[in-house]
């Protein structure tokens, strides 16, 4: 097996900084949060190495679908040439060529260019680049459609495309890794023992690497694969190889406006690249996707080239003419062929960068100096300028994680409520988090859910004992594993469970040493109390109400709906109607949306953040008995009302936390009577 320390890695640092400062970890938080976009910007240092300065590329990287001459500047070999293989940075620099992407595979002298056509860099200090080629091995060792590592591993395409009933080589186009950073490089590891033959001898292999390591590879092809009893893949489409679905279609991809969208809209604009972040939930994930297309597009609304970044069903990143500028060619249009995000450095200090899953830079007072103000509460979009509603608040478990470095032997995540002091490191109540593991068997099934993994009465768990489980290095990977996963439902220290609180890591370098702590605050606004629903009401168009067993005047079919709903973090609310015969129901709104307060919507006048506003019962909406059909007939039917809260709540097995569903969505209802007209 390959050592953890992986391909010549750093050795673990054995001393602290005392003086941690903030300008670093606020540097390192934006990177690693995929806030910096791809525009031109003086570089950062190159890594100080012989071989090629891969480090330039740590906020981003890009290849051109064109060779040109670079006019401004130096390469680090150079050679003022640059391929259509190399990988380059906006701020005008070339990280890699493609001879030292393929030096596992050739030698230096000898490495053929191969051209590049997707690329994700997956560890900056190690080298491991994730990447595939424009043209076939000439010695036959893979071809354009595998996916390639540095280290000199392959995936076979008939791996990547298995899970979508694909037997051929189709290409590959635009790749992009998801998981925690350590996950991913356990997954890279296991392929140094796993040949390309055991892929396409069992293609089925990947997707269960994939699973065992919690990870995936979001995907695009280079052809159009036709499937019986399923829709056809595009190669505009984006792919999971995890799944064996369709993560965003080329329509989905790009704005309304724009025609794409075989067969509705017309038109498929491939997939060239794609880059996004590795960690959140779907809608993260896909809100912060860029990428480009095959083909360009122009039209008085929207107009774009093949060479752009473009956002996520949301107009133009960056152009390419802004790409290219520091490279100060003779044409201002390269085109795009390979993208890859901003990479975290390498030692960011201890620190927590998640809660709830959520970027503390999303947070409104997630990551400010200690004893600074905050409301807790996470905000879509907030760290690019953009916030948009719902204000959410965190309940029931709430998962933390972020970074330990090396030296630490010890470490807790501590909390008060904000009202109170900031204490000296170590006295406030530390997080209880009991994990069950997997532990490693001779026989099968090798690894058992046997194991625990518990902190001291405070909160200290053993760092080492942390790494060694979260790796896989007793065989059996914990992937589940973060800092602390605290239950504000049940923690004895946690007196208001709606309350305002304030987390923090602590660590120490030294068993029973010193104790260091962050030196920032991180806000957490709790909400643990379901919405409540004071009362719903029915009432006719001529405001005569229809009583809880009543009935409606027959021949009327269009009702009104008054209710009087209230939570501190209101997100909306659903309305479903119920009965005739034979039974049928129909929802309000009727897509999978709520009747949100800051959406706009005809039926948002009476709602607010707290819910209906002003107070008492307000009108909702009409509802009409005919959209239920033929089965609006002289019946009994019932009215139900559901409300949630915006909270952020996840389940927790002991293993992993999982996102979980609003306390059940509160309900109320009435049953009354109604007829067609006679």
């Amino acid at each position: 097996m390959i050592s953890p320390k992986r391909y010549g890695a750093r050795p673990p640092s054995h001393g602290h900084d005392k003086e941690l400062k903030m300008s670093r970890k606020v540097c390192w938080l934006l990177i690693a949060a995929l806030l910096v976009v791809l525009v031109p910007m003086p570089a950062p240092a190159a890594a100080q190495s012989s071989g090629y300065p891969l480090d330039a590329c740590r906020l981003g990287a890009f290849s051109t679908e064109e060779d040109f001459m670079m006019r401004e500047g130096e390469p680090y070999d150079g050679n003022p040439y640059i391929s259509d293989g190399d990988v380059l940075s906006s701020s005008g620099d070339v990280c890699a060529r493609n001879a030292d992407l393929l030096s596992a595979f050739f030698a230096a002298s000898r490495a053929p260019d191969l051209g590049l056509d997707a690329l994700d860099i997956l560890d900056i200090t190690d080298r491991i680049v994730a990447f595939s080629t424009e043209l076939d091995d000439p010695e036959g060792r893979f071809t354009a459609g595998d996916l390639l590592f540095t280290p000199g591993f392959v995936i076979p395409n008939v791996a990547l495309v298995h899970p979508f009933g694909i037997s051929y080589d189709i290409g590959l186009d635009a790749v992009q890794f998801l998981g925690d950073r350590e996950s991913i490089l356990g997954f890279v590891d296991v392929l140094a023992n796993t040949s390309r033959e055991a892929f396409v001898k069992n293609p089925g292999l990947l997707k269960d690497l994939l699973a065992r390591y919690k990870i995936d590879i979001w995907f695009s092809i280079e052809g159009t694969a036709g499937r019986p009893g399923a829709t056809q893949i595009l190669d505009g489409d984006l792919l999971s190889a995890a799944s064996g679905t369709v993560v965003a279609s080329n329509s989905a991809l790009l704005p309304a406006t724009v025609p794409a969208g075989i067969p509705s809209r017309g038109v498929d604009f491939g997939l060239d690249a794609v880059a996004t972040s590795r960690v959140g939930d779907m809608e993260e994930l896909l809100s912060a996707v860029v990428f480009s297309t095959e083909i360009l597009y122009e039209s008085d609304k929207f107009s774009f080239t093949d060479g752009d970044v473009l956002k996520y069903g949301d107009g133009i990143q960056a152009t390419n003419a802004s790409l290219i500028a520091n490279f100060a060619p003779a044409a201002d249009f390269l085109g795009l062929d390979a993208l890859t995000a901003a990479q975290p450095l390498e030692e960011p200090e201890p620190m927590i960068t998640l809660i709830g899953n959520r970027s503390v830079w999303d947070i409104d007072g997630g990551f400010v100096s200690i004893g600074s103000g905050g409301t807790g509460v996470y905000w879509s979009g907030l760290s690019s300028g953009s916030p948009t509603p719902p204000r959410r608040p965190f309940g029931w478990y709430v998962p933390i994680d972020g970074y330990l470095s090396d030296d630490i032997v010890e470490f807790r995540v501590a909390f008060r409520d904000v009202s109170d002091p900031v204490p000296t490191p170590g006295t406030a109540p530390g997080i209880q988090t009991h994990w069950r593991t997997w532990e490693w068997y001779m026989t099968p099934p090798y690894c058992r859910p046997t194991g625990t993994f518990d902190p001291d009465s405070d909160g200290w768990f053993n760092a080492a004992t942390y790494r060694s489980l979260r790796s896989g290095a007793g065989g059996c990977p914990n992937g589940g594993l973060v800092l602390a996963v605290w239950d504000t439902l049940n923690d004895p220290n946690v007196l208001d469970k709606d309350g305002h609180y304030v987390i923090w890591l602590e660590w120490r370098t030294a068993p029973s040493g010193p104790i260091f702590r962050e030196p920032v605050d991180h806000h957490v606004q709790l909400d643990n109390t379901r919405p409540k629903i004071n009362k719903l009401e029915l009432r006719t168009p001529s405001g005569t109400v229809v009583q809880p067993c009543g009935g409606a005047p027959a021949g009327t079919h269009v009702l009104q709906v008054f209710g009087d709903f209230h939570d501190d973090y209101f997100l909306g609310y659903r309305l479903r109607v119920r009965g005739g015969n034979p039974p049928n129901s129909a929802y309000y709104p009727g897509s999978a949306t709520w009747h949100q307060y800051w959406d706009g919507a005809p039926y948002a006048t009476n709602l607010g953040e707290l819910g209906t506003t002003p107070s008492g019962l307000q009108y909702l909406r009409d509802i009409d008995m005919e959209d239920l059909g033929d089965s609006f007939v002289e019946c009994c039917y019932v009215l139900d009302l559901w409300v949630s809260d915006a909270a952020i709540r996840h389940n927790f097995n002991r293993f992993y936390a999982w996102p979980a569903q609003p306390w059940g969505w509160p309900n109320k209802f009435l049953t009354f009577a109604a007829a067609p007209a006679p």
